[in-house]
């Protein structure tokens, strides 16, 4: 690509050109370009990030996309990895699909794109007897054969499901956790699935619910990363435009709000169930199709910003340090929304993998929570905050030595002793 960022003139579901912008964010760098400090001069450049709808079939999102390169050359991000709870109920999510949707077939074969460290797949293979293949862009397809789970290392799209359909033959299910929301080509990519599915083959998605994301004010997940905001009214016409029908929708509480869509070609044998029409007329009561539905994110991210400062301003003024806890892509979109970035001495973060690194645009260095102790700021700002009881359970010690913790969502509150 001859450029870093590409603005996207038409829907990513239906090729519309009729698009209204409903948010703007500041310019934002790739959040999760946390690097060693020989390569942190790579992480300065910011690029544009708003929220535009489609007039016409109400799909959300972003107004352009950064070079997917940029993204995943150095990629940090391994949610199940680092969340039990997810990778808890990602084992019940893949007993679903081998107990519930294979149509009791033997010798079952899965491909899992955006299959990060092989998590999801490893357990099909090693629990229920599936054979597994992951397509993996980033760096981090390297864990996934070092711990012998068939990994290649590819974006998905038509061509490489060709290849894998020559290789290895027709898949029993493909499946695209926390990734569909961050495909470029969305019509190329159910093209790939279309292609390398049995025709009882069954899709599985799982992403991020945008009317959650309205709902809860779940700003972590405006990213660079996350070129689609999806519900289920613009996924089921999408599908069905291009030969697939959504035949069950799960709304599930992994990261605080995510959808699980089950597709399958036209006609397949699963019964399409009353849960598709169900979340459909859940979202036209709350209004997702409404221009004027992210106003109250607007709202909630000044409120937030306004709170945060009027909190640590008599704090950096007396010079005293703030820290934060939390190093991901969500932690970047608070930083630059919340204005964060000059005023954070250090960040923390449990995951080894990050510890040392410097953040995206403000160089900021990631410590383990040992540097709690030997610094004792005045306060930490908590920047994952579906995680804050956690880290606040951990770090007792620092509270009753007079330490301060931030929560920032879903109130602002001061965490004392």
């Amino acid at each position: 690509m001859p450029s870093n960022f590409h603005i996207v003139n038409k829907c990513k579901l239906c090729n519309s050109k009729n698009l209204k912008k409903v948010m703007s964010f500041p310019k934002l760098p790739i959040g999760d370009k946390y690097m060693p400090k020989d390569k942190a001069a790579l992480t300065k450049e910011v690029f544009e990030l708003d929220i535009v709808m489609c007039q016409d079939c109400h799909h959300y999102q972003n107004s352009g996309f950064v070079n997917p390169d940029l993204i995943y050359s150095f990629y940090l991000s391994r949610p199940a990895a680092t969340n039990p709870n997810l990778a808890e109920a990602f084992k019940d999510y893949a007993k679903h699909l081998v107990n519930n949707l294979s149509n009791n077939k033997k010798d079952l074969f899965a491909v899992e794109a955006g299959s990060n460290n092989g998590i999801f797949i490893d357990y099909m293979q090693k629990n229920l007897n599936v054979k597994v293949l992951g397509v993996e862009p980033s760096n981090l397809y390297e864990q996934a054969v070092k711990n012998n789970i068939n990994t290649i290392n590819s974006y998905f799209n038509k061509d490489t499901a060709k290849k894998i359909k020559d290789k290895y033959g027709q898949a029993d299910f493909f499946i695209a956790n926390h990734t569909f929301s961050n495909v470029v080509d969305n019509i190329d990519f159910l093209e790939g699935v279309k292609l390398l599915l049995k025709d009882d083959g069954v899709f599985s998605m799982q992403t991020h619910y945008h009317k959650s994301v309205i709902e809860k004010n779940l700003i972590e997940n405006f990213t660079h990363e996350h070129l689609s905001g999806f519900y289920a009214k613009p996924l089921k016409s999408f599908f069905e435009r291009n030969g697939m029908e959504l035949f069950d929708v799960k709304v599930v509480p992994a990261k605080s709000g995510s959808i699980r869509c089950f597709a399958q070609k036209k006609g397949g044998p699963n019964k399409v169930l009353n849960s598709v029409e169900e979340v459909i007329n859940d979202e036209t009561k709350f209004g997702m199709d409404k221009l004027e539905r992210h106003e109250s994110v607007k709202a909630f991210i000044k409120k937030r910003k306004d709170e945060i400062h009027n909190f640590i301003s008599p704090i950096i003024k007396e010079g005293k340090k703030i820290a934060a806890y939390g190093t991901s892509t969500g932690a970047t979109t608070f930083s630059f929304n919340y204005d964060l970035g000059n005023f954070i001495s250090f960040l923390i973060d449990d995951d080894e993998f990050r510890q040392g690194l410097l953040s995206p645009f403000y160089n900021i260095p990631v410590a383990s929570p040992k540097k709690i102790k030997e610094e004792k700021p005045e306060a930490i700002i908590i920047l994952a905050p579906l995680y804050a009881d956690n880290i606040i359970s951990k770090n007792r010690d620092y509270l009753s030595q007079g330490g301060k913790f931030v929560k920032i969502w879903p109130e602002f509150q001061i965490i004392k002793k």
